[in-house]
């Protein structure tokens, strides 16, 4: 499952789905998806291009996040973000997805993602390419994969790797200032 590459044609459409189940005795946890948008040289470029709970879409549209799920209880997908290939910018070359463990408890629920094939934006199933489980959620960062686009075509890399480091860090790696940001 690790490094994992699946190729996709530009104009196709995806649903990018998070999902959990609780195991803490009703102590309430939170994950969240994010995506980060970056140029060729992996620099961020717009505040737009972080895509989270208090940021919905990308500046033109090609990601949109579906809202906050502060529970995990919902019967589909918790959170999502739909990604539209084609409207993609020719200056973003890599996006980012990664989970978040807001609630920074350890080994507390079963966490899930997917990647799916969807025919338009109001489709909240879609065919998955890729689904993977885990009941370790001993993070605080996750980043799960990485959408890159190249000359001809767009490749989904599988690269599951935990990062201890806390969210402002991440962003100042990134030249994102914390405080635009409500995460």
């Amino acid at each position: 499952m690790q490094n994992e590459i699946i190729s996709l044609k530009n104009d196709e459409k995806l649903l990018v789905g998070l999902s959990w189940e609780n195991f803490s005795n009703g102590e309430e946890i939170d994950f969240d998806l994010l995506a980060i948008m970056l140029d060729k040289n992996e620099k961020f470029l717009n505040k737009a291009d972080l895509i989270f709970y208090n940021n919905l879409f990308s500046r033109t549209g090609a990601l949109f996040h579906t809202g906050d799920n502060k529970t995990g209880n919902s019967e589909a997908d918790d959170e999502a973000i739909l990604v539209n290939l084609a409207s993609i910018p020719s200056s973003i070359r890599h996006i980012k997805f990664a989970i978040l463990n807001q609630s920074q408890k350890k080994n507390c629920g079963k966490v899930s993602f997917r990647i799916a094939k969807i025919s338009d934006i109001f489709d909240t199933k879609g065919e998955n390419i890729y689904s993977y489980s885990f009941d370790d959620s001993d993070f605080y960062l996750m980043y799960i994969f990485e959408i890159e686009k190249n000359e001809k075509n767009f490749i989904i890399n599988i690269k599951l790797k935990n990062i201890d480091d806390p969210i402002d860090k991440i962003l100042k790696s990134y030249n994102i200032k914390p405080e635009q940001f409500e995460v």
